[in-house]
């Protein structure tokens, strides 16, 4: 059993496609994000054009230059800060009219572009609560409560701290189910399965013998990923040796998925196909990338009994939080039962021929 297993681990580490599918594609995931910088807000580009030139709509400028959302731009003519706009040169035009501040003489005009609606939200909602402190304060109004805010010492979770399990959970979902499907129909197709079946040899042993190869492919998954992943802005707490015993659970039912994949497929090709029609939704549904609570209504309950999100949840648990294995039973519970369910049905369909 042991040559079996090493034998095996040979193959697999020897074949280049298994090196860039398991190892390679999911660190390109974290390189990609990683050029993002996802953790600061959009800096909002604002041409302020100010008609009324007095010293009351200067300090408005000027507190408005404090915000560090907005990037300011001062611009002579409204017709210019709108062309700008048009032309996507800014986000916003804020126009101070003639006359602000005097009575009767007291709206400012911003206009946006239908272009970025998410940025809009963000940038007007942050318009009109400078709007509304300055106002505040130019009318020296005395505030009737009073807010006191207090730091609390806290781990600071960036996206790359967020991002990272996700991609550890992802990288062994897609290759245990693809993988594994498509050497076991190429072993089929070869019949290189019935062959063994002649010799003393039992199939199960070396199915076993080849399960346990991706195991050990697992562990290095998830080394290297996480690996990586700290190279650009993870940050790996004491309690991130528990990743593995969970990597390798959650693995034994990607592993079972692809042999039942494999048991409903004829062909290598069509096995991939299958395997990825399997693995994509899971990738984007799981909170792989974006937590599953911004999913609409009850599909953002439903989401948390795909087989992948239980490994991201408890990854990010162990990852992110410093929650110790023993204390997530819920989600080691879905993903033994997940795991049961998984091995049932792949010595139910998968097939020698």
């Amino acid at each position: 059993m042991w040559h079996l297993f090493v034998a095996n681990l040979k193959m697999l580490v020897r074949d280049r496609l298994t090196i860039f599918w398991a190892l390679v594609f999911p660190v390109m995931f974290l390189g990609i994000f990683a050029l993002f910088n996802l953790d600061e807000p959009p800096e909002v580009d604002v041409a302020l054009v100010d008609q009324a030139n007095t010293p009351f709509s200067q300090a408005l400028g000027q507190a408005l230059d404090s915000i560090a959302l907005f990037k300011v731009k001062r611009v002579a003519q409204e017709a210019e800060a709108l062309a700008g706009l048009r032309n996507g040169d800014y986000d916003l035009a804020l126009i101070l009219p003639q006359g602000l501040g005097v009575p009767g003489q007291t709206a400012a005009r911003a206009y946006y572009s239908e272009a970025n609606v998410q940025l809009n939200q963000m940038a007007l909602g942050a318009l009109r609560r400078f709007f509304d402190e300055f106002n505040l304060q130019a009318a020296a109004v005395e505030p009737a409560v009073e807010l006191l805010i207090s730091p609390v010492a806290g781990r600071d979770i960036g996206f790359m701290d967020f991002l990272t399990p996700g991609i550890v959970g992802m990288a062994l979902m897609q290759y245990g189910i693809i993988g594994m499907a498509t050497l076991l129909v190429t072993y089929r197709e070869k019949r290189i399965l019935r062959r063994i079946q002649t010799t003393p040899l039992p199939v199960a042993t070396f199915l076993l013998a080849q399960v346990a190869a991706f195991l050990a492919l697992a562990l290095a998954q998830v080394a290297v990923i996480l690996g990586i992943g700290q190279v650009v802005g993870a940050d790996l707490p004491s309690t991130f040796f528990w990743a593995f015993p969970l990597a390798l659970l959650g693995d034994l039912t990607f592993l079972n998925l692809g042999i039942v994949v494999a048991g409903l497929s004829r062909t290598a090709p069509a096995a991939a196909g299958m395997g990825n029609a399997l693995a994509l939704p899971m990738m984007f549904f799981s909170g792989v990338f974006f937590p599953t609570e911004q999913l609409p209504g009850a599909l953002a309950h439903m989401v948390k009994f795909l087989p992948l999100a239980p490994l991201v949840e408890a990854l990010r648990a162990v990852l992110l939080h410093r929650d110790p294995l023993p204390t997530l039973w819920d989600e080691v519970g879905l993903l033994a039962l997940w795991g049961a369910l998984s091995l049932v049905l792949a010595i139910r369909t998968f097939r020698m021929e």
